[in-house]
């Protein structure tokens, strides 16, 4: 069993950058807490830590190359400084890191950009813990001490579609006016299990008839989940999908993918629930299935003819096991994929798709699926 990083190469977690004597205390105290580069003007390099790295103390100087390489900025300095520097580099809240500025005096820790999905407002209270700080949060929907859509997914690393409503669905949740939450296939949450505020309406079936709400939030692995009678609304695809993969040496990725698009799309099945590739210990240089995972950015489990002959599959192939050693590939990586790597626990994984052919590939699809709850009698 062997998994094979073909994943994006992620960033480092967080900066620190201090311009000042005072700032350079409280950076440094920042520092014993986090797992964090700390950033230093020049002028106090014989003060600094071990490691720190020094730079010009010209913050519009340094900050540019840091935009894209850390998940946080922590800038121990004057909130002006800050907006003036950071305006220019401002893309959109998917892409921009969270900024949290902090006085020299350590007195507060300001979530100022990213405050969601580039991880902000937790790094502003884990600074105000370890500094004594008080963290400073505006957001919306944390104020309120209610549920985000985009924290939703963030907390199990899901895509969020279409990303330009989550401001509407946002709104609505923040006013106070009735949202919809429909989660048929029991996704866990934390945002969702405890109380939930009166005008939040969670449905763990899909409705009938259907409420009336001013926004919703879809939680499915469907491509097309029958949304026609809902008002404005956002879906989460949470990845619970494991595709395993054979084919012909030589078989091209276009031939793969393609392949993967049209099964997943014919099963009403989203691409942006896939949460691994796999296949076997044969085929982990065959650059075609490499670079499909590539290609959807996702991670490809290698397992061994042994392992892979322990798994029951409904289409044993005795051409196939006579080639490989294993009566089948496609479906029993499938299943075993998900079940090893299982996206949440209390929940099992079945086989979604059984085995579909294209002229030199194979494919299969397990998914998992939440352990229905049982009554004692």
């Amino acid at each position: 069993m062997e998994s094979i990083p073909v994943l994006t190469t992620a960033k480092e977690k967080i900066a620190i950058i201090t311009i000042t004597r005072p700032g350079l205390e409280k950076a440094a105290a920042l520092l014993k807490g986090l797992d964090a580069t700390l950033y230093v003007s020049e002028r106090y390099a014989g003060e600094a830590p071990e490691g720190a790295v020094i730079f010009d103390g010209v913050v519009k100087n340094l900050l540019p190359g840091l935009f894209d390489s850390y998940d946080g900025i922590i800038l121990v300095m004057a909130l002006g400084i800050v907006v003036r520097t950071i305006a220019p580099l401002i893309v959109d809240k998917k892409k921009d890191p969270g900024i949290v500025v902090i006085d020299v005096t350590g007195r507060f820790a300001i979530s100022l950009l990213s405050g969601h999905l580039g991880g902000a407002n937790a790094l502003a209270r884990e600074a105000g813990e370890i500094l004594g700080a008080i963290p400073v949060i505006t957001t919306g929907t944390d104020v309120r001490d209610t549920i985000a859509p985009d924290m939703m997914a963030k907390e199990i690393g899901a895509d969020l579609t279409p990303f330009d409503l989550l401001k509407r669905v946002s709104s609505a949740i923040v006013d106070g006016d009735r949202v919809l939450v429909l989660n048929p296939e029991k996704i866990p949450f934390t945002q969702l299990s405890g109380t939930l505020k009166p005008n939040i309406l969670l449905h763990g079936e899909w409705p009938d008839p259907m409420p009336l709400a001013r926004a919703a939030i879809v939680i499915s692995s469907s491509s097309a989940p029958p949304t026609d009678l809902l008002p404005v609304h956002v879906t989460i695809h949470p990845r619970v999908l494991a595709v395993g993969i054979g084919c012909n040496r030589g078989t091209s990725a276009k031939e793969i993918i393609s392949l993967v698009e049209q099964t997943l799309e014919k099963a009403n099945l989203s691409v942006s629930s896939i949460a691994r590739f796999a296949t076997i210990d044969l085929k982990k240089d065959e650059e075609g299935i490499l670079e499909t995972a590539r290609f959807f950015n996702r991670p490809l489990e290698i397992y061994t003819r042994e392992e892979l002959s322990q798994i029951d599959s409904p289409n044993p192939s005795e051409v196939v096991r006579s080639h490989v050693g294993t009566p089948g590939v496609s479906e029993p990586a499938a299943l075993l994929a998900i079940r090893l790597h299982a996206p949440f626990p209390d929940g099992s994984g079945e086989l979604s798709i059984e085995k579909v052919k294209s002229e030199n590939a194979t494919m299969a699809v397990a998914r998992w699926k939440a352990r229905e709850a049982t009554s004692e009698s």
